[in-house]
């Protein structure tokens, strides 16, 4: 009985494998079927939401991208390269629809029939070229990061750059070249100390957990000491009220805020918000945000509630965090792939295995709003503020990004437009760009305002 039961445990270990990570394991480059595959099938055609066509294959099956090194340099992180060295690039990360693995067996017989060459799915992307193409000018020069734009009702995403960039024609001076990791999506895979951007989920655990916030007050002196350390400020901010503490990032008050709310129900929090969470989106590959959960000092908890110490995050979980925000606490999946078109001229259905669900109370997350929308009014964010009546809610970051502060700050811009005719949700970071309210904040702005003008 216990070696049956031991098999059974194997079986459906095996399955759940199969159902969840069969995908990537079609897509990983190192799948001797996809250089088979590409022998035998026609690639299929790349193009982003207004059907500007960034990758396809020619005649003689080579494949091929476009003809603007500008603009083949901004979607290079999302579309990838045909060697699949950008392992998630949509070349790669969906060779099963590209190259035809998901053709049906009447597609196939069909194709023998007529003698035609078999030919993988056109995909049509929800990003817009020229959206990536603008933050790729506007990104500060010669500084790494990323930026992603999503549409928060839908979850589309609009734009996803990174910098540095390559050129999917010249892959090997990305590999020999001074830019090291340019082949990295520092949207997806790069993990930051998300700084005082995370005071969005301290915020939610306080007010979801603690009572009497309404009441909260904090004189901060500049100093706070816990354990061996003191977490500081540039200056004092004096008595201060939850909402004041948010709006002036005060690192103090949030530091004495974490004790009360201990390493329990800040971590439950934050991992109801997709720390810690393998993310299984359909699309693509995001990596895992941490929170951490071992260490219970009360120095380490301090540090965790401003996003300091271990906590790390992506620029993609973040601008997910913003969504949650903007959708009244319901969480939902980041989408790529706004169509897939078969070489029959059918339609097949989109991948999705993440639904969404809810992580906050809508009061909650009502009020953060509220606060977010201070932030940018009157508090660290003014720079990221629109005109012509539209609203933005955000939360800036400076997150430190070495122990003796020998290195300029990572700066950050969380938030998005609270208007319903311009639903974008944005996340910027600029790696050691210093101020997040100087640096990121303005590239926000600019962002949003050309998303808006794009009528995306």
């Amino acid at each position: 009985m216990l070696m049956l039961a031991l098999y059974a445990v194997l079986i459906a270990y095996f399955c759940y494998s199969v159902y969840f990570y069969g995908g990537r394991w079609v897509g990983n480059p190192h799948n001797p079927r996809i250089s088979d595959q590409k022998q035998r099938v026609v690639m299929g055609t790349v193009t982003d939401r207004d059907g500007t066509v960034l990758a396809y294959t020619d005649e003689s099956g080579e494949r091929r991208y476009h003809g603007s090194r500008d603009t083949r340099m901004a979607v290079s992180h999302v579309v990838g390269d045909s060697g699949g060295m950008a392992s998630t690039g949509v070349d790669t990360f969906h060779a099963q629809y590209l190259l035809g693995f998901k053709s049906s067996v009447f597609e196939r017989v069909s194709d023998a029939l007529t003698g035609t060459t078999q030919r993988g799915d056109d995909l049509t992307l929800t990003i817009s070229e020229r959206l990536s193409r603008y933050i790729t000018e506007q990104f500060p020069e010669g500084k790494r990061g990323a930026v992603v734009v999503m549409n928060y009702k839908t979850g589309e995403v609009l734009s996803m750059v990174s910098l540095p960039q390559f050129d999917p024609l010249e892959v090997s001076e990305a590999l020999a070249g001074e830019d090291e990791g340019a082949l990295m999506n520092r949207a997806t895979q790069g993990l930051y100390p998300p700084g005082s951007t995370f005071k969005i989920v301290t915020m939610a655990s306080a007010l979801e957990n603690l009572p009497d916030m309404e009441d909260f007050a904090f004189d901060c002196t500049g100093y706070y000491p816990v354990g061996n350390y003191s977490v500081t400020e540039t200056s004092a901010h004096g008595v201060q009220t939850l909402s004041d503490a948010f709006k002036n990032s005060c690192n103090t008050a949030f530091a004495a805020l974490s004790q009360e709310l201990g390493y329990a129900l800040l971590g439950e929090t934050a991992q109801k918000l997709g720390f810690n969470e393998n993310f299984m989106f359909g699309d693509m590959i995001v990596y895992n945000s941490s929170y951490p959960m071992d260490d219970l000092s009360a120095e380490d908890l301090a540090w965790s509630s401003i996003g300091q110490g271990r906590v790390l995050a992506t620029p993609m979980h973040m601008a997910l965090i913003a969504c949650t925000i903007a959708n009244d606490g319901v969480m939902y999946e980041p989408h790529l792939l706004k169509e897939i078109q078969t070489a029959q001229g059918g339609t097949r259905e989109l991948p999705g295995s993440f639904t969404g669900k809810r992580v906050l109370e809508a009061e909650t997350a009502r009020r953060i709003e509220q606060e977010m929308v201070r932030v940018v009014k009157s508090g660290t964010g003014t720079r990221a503020a629109l005109g012509n009546g539209y609203v933005v809610a955000g939360k800036t970051g400076s997150a430190e990004a070495s122990d003796d502060k020998s290195v300029q700050t990572h700066a950050w811009f969380v938030g998005y437009i609270t208007n319903d005719n311009a639903p974008y949700a944005i996340s910027v970071l600029v790696e050691n760009g210093g101020s997040g309210g100087g640096v990121a904040a303005p590239l926000a702005r600019r962002t949003l305002q050309k998303a808006i003008n794009l009528g995306l």
